[in-house]
């Protein structure tokens, strides 16, 4: 018998993971549910250890699964955060202009405005105001940093819907994870002075006036 060449053994290993991804979902597992152990997952698929652990490790290496010393592998909560964050560094190191992001969070965050629920208003405005404060206290450009990025957080958590956060949380984090963005303290008071006039105009119900405070606010931070 010839030995299977390393074609074949890819080949044999994504087929193994649509088939894991198909278990997944024919019995309906859920975040926190225990997968087969290898040795059963052999069984079912009938291929040997060494693929079914190539194929876990990829599941692994993308969030679908996670693993612990002795117990075995579990199905994840979902969450975006790595495909995405990989994605971005494919996208810096091809020449991803921080201009590009910029233009995406305010997508997100005129959007998340709009998205922004009745129910949990006063809560939603209670938290956007206390990271103002945060902002107002703050000392150092860190600091100032800090509390900015907690505002436009906040923001995009008021949707109260999981996947755009999740999406957008990534885009923000990206953002301000860049050394391009080297505000002074001065300019950091500006920007939470802006961000209490967009809270003043979303608790007064005019979302296109926020909306407008919101795109200049950052067209200020791009020039």
């Amino acid at each position: 018998m010839e030995a299977i060449n390393n074609e074949e053994r890819s080949s044999l290993k994504n087929i193994v993971i649509q088939e894991i991804k198909q278990y997944i979902i024919d019995q309906g597992l859920k975040a926190g549910d225990k997968f087969p152990t290898e040795r059963k997952l052999t069984e079912m698929y009938g291929v040997s250890r060494s693929v079914i652990r190539e194929a876990l490790s990829y599941l692994e290496n993308t969030g679908v699964i996670r693993t612990r010393q002795g117990q075995g592998a579990f199905l994840n909560k979902t969450n975006m955060s790595h495909l995405l964050e990989n994605f971005f560094f494919l996208w810096k190191i091809n020449g991803g202009d921080i201009a590009e992001i910029q233009s995406l969070r305010l997508i997100f965050e005129t959007a998340a405005i709009d998205e922004m629920g009745k129910d949990n208003r006063e809560e939603n405005l209670a938290v956007l105001r206390s990271a103002i404060k945060k902002g107002e206290k703050a000392e150092t450009p860190e600091a100032y940093r800090d509390a900015d990025m907690t505002f436009h957080v906040a923001l995009l958590k008021a949707t109260g819907n999981s996947l755009f956060i999740q999406m957008s949380h990534v885009v923000t984090e990206y953002f301000f994870a860049s050394p391009d963005i080297d505000l002074t303290v001065a300019e950091y008071q500006q920007v939470t002075a802006e961000h209490a006039a967009i809270v003043r105009a979303i608790a007064a119900g005019e979302k296109d006036h926020a909306k407008a405070l919101l795109t200049q606010h950052m067209q200020n931070i791009k020039s």
